[in-house]
């Protein structure tokens, strides 16, 4: 069986905790077995927000991430805090305005932040673009099933700006969606 445990860490209004949800709800759709937990703080925007997806191909004993396999960090306090519980093995991605200046990680640093700023004008879909990048860089759920996912979980109004978002995601690693 193998198993994965990916964190995805921001600042609230990110879509930090969406992006957890559509990523589980993907890891479903790709025949895998995921749970979703999330942690944010008191408040709704700005505040220190983070979700964490396992997915594995069998049973989850243990539902909580443990041993940060993958962290994707969308602001500078998310980095700080998280970076140390990555995983030795792990793969980090991380918003290219909050990386330092070395990473001793196999590391990934995206403009995920300004990305999600010129598909949207602000950072509402920054957890849909760092998924995009997610996808491009680990492969981590098959991507029509994130597409599915993030069509089915985001405002109908603001659907195709979220796979608009995702797809541009994707892109930032050089890996365009089809």
């Amino acid at each position: 069986m193998s198993r994965s445990e990916i964190r995805i860490a921001g600042a609230g209004g990110q879509g930090v905790v969406t992006a957890g949800r559509i990523l589980a709800e993907a890891a479903i759709l790709s025949g895998a077995n995921a749970t979703h937990s999330q942690v944010y703080g008191p408040q709704s925007r700005g505040g220190a927000s983070r979700s964490d997806v396992v997915i594995a191909t069998g049973e989850i004993g243990f539902p909580l991430a443990d041993h940060i396999d993958i962290l994707v960090v969308l602001s500078s306090e998310a980095y700080s805090r998280y970076q140390p519980e990555l995983a030795d093995h792990g793969r980090l991605i991380v918003d290219s305005r909050c990386a330092p200046d070395s990473l001793n990680f196999d590391a990934g640093q995206f403009p995920v932040v300004d990305t999600a700023r010129a598909v949207s004008g602000g950072e509402l879909v920054t957890g849909v673009v760092a998924l995009g990048a997610l996808q491009a860089f680990a492969d981590i759920v098959d991507a029509q099933a994130l597409r599915q996912a993030v069509g089915a979980r985001v405002p109908p109004r603001h659907k195709a700006m979220n796979l608009e978002a995702l797809r541009a995601g994707m892109q930032l690693v050089g890996v365009g969606a089809t």
